[in-house]
């Protein structure tokens, strides 16, 4: 499938500090400035972290609501909190959205990425075998990926070595999806052998692999981003930033 008084100057001064030097990584570590290296830690998370909060995020929210669903850019607020606004691709084809993104705010999203929700009876117990089987199939999908299938481009400069930003579910981080009604994949209401039909809730746990990429906050103003997959999608954001 491809497919968040003293105490809080204190903890604003750590986020800053925090986004500070992962700048000044991000300026050394890498030949694409505006993106955050990574073996960081934006925001207190890695990059597979962040990676099973999009999958999160994407799963939580009905088809009809849904970014990535979305022809137009209405629904990217939905679901957002936090420092980091999550940008959504496709389920294939081509896309223009058009976003106002609040200030000071990181992008992530993935260029090309893959998830297993795990959900018996149709698949085996959770365990570590089968963590490792789920991990080993994603891994062959994403192994399948060439250099040139994958581009994406920051106010039209290439985003270069793309591949080093493939990142997966950390060890024992296995995560649970929310399924809501009018799920995107349409798994709630899927029938089950003599126990009626999957329900709205919790299910998992899940693994993701993928290429994802966390842009830095864009200064105040127009901005594109535009990021490909072969044929399968090709995706444009036509961005404001607020100041």
């Amino acid at each position: 499938m491809r497919s968040t008084n003293a105490v809080k100057s204190i903890g604003a001064l750590a986020l800053m500090l925090a986004l500070a030097t992962n700048l000044a990584l991000a300026g050394r570590a890498n030949p694409n400035p505006k993106i955050l290296p990574i073996g960081s830690m934006p925001y207190g998370m890695s990059y597979g972290a962040w990676g099973d909060a999009w999958w999160q995020w994407s799963f939580a929210i009905p088809a009809d609501t849904n970014p990535v669903m979305d022809p137009t850019g209405e629904f990217a607020a939905v679901g957002q909190s936090g420092p980091v606004w999550f940008l959504a691709g496709t389920y294939g084809g081509v896309v223009e959205r058009t976003v106002t993104i609040p200030a000071g705010k990181a992008l992530f999203f993935p260029i090309y990425n893959w998830v297993w929700i795990n959900i018996p009876p149709f698949d085996n117990p959770w365990s570590p075998e089968q963590e490792a089987m789920i991990r080993a199939y994603l891994a062959e999908q994403m192994d399948a990926v060439e250099p040139g299938d994958l581009t994406c481009e920051i106010d039209g400069r290439p985003v270069a070595d793309i591949l080093s930003y493939r990142c997966s579910t950390p060890a024992g981080g296995a995560f649970m999806v929310d399924l809501p009604e009018n799920d995107v994949w349409g798994i709630i209401g899927t029938p089950i052998p003599d126990d009626g039909v999957l329900e709205p809730g919790l299910y998992g746990p899940s693994i993701q692999d993928g290429i994802f990429v966390m842009v830095a906050p864009l200064a105040a103003g127009e901005h594109i981003i535009r990021f490909t997959a072969g044929d399968f999608l090709d995706v444009t954001y036509n961005l404001t930033v607020l100041k």
